[in-house]
């Protein structure tokens, strides 16, 4: 988990709580077994699984990070 936690912290997401991570434009909380991202409309998308591709794919298709994000 510590990857994931990294790889937000590195594309301008802040610690906001325990496995909460939040930047202007979305928030990234980590659970048990799968990702919640929500939007600052309050929209939220959640992932069937732990998979960072998945995360990585939905932050910069909805340019929540920038496509050229720092691995």
């Amino acid at each position: 988990m510590d990857i994931v936690k990294n790889f937000l912290i590195k594309n301008g997401l802040k610690e906001c709580g325990d496995n909460c991570y939040i930047n202007e434009l979305c928030s990234v909380m980590i659970l048990n077994n799968h990702y919640e991202v929500k939007n600052e409309e309050g929209s939220t998308i959640y992932s069937t699984d732990l998979n960072i591709y998945w995360l990585i794919g939905v932050l910069t298709y909805y340019n929540y990070i920038p496509k050229n994000y720092k691995q």
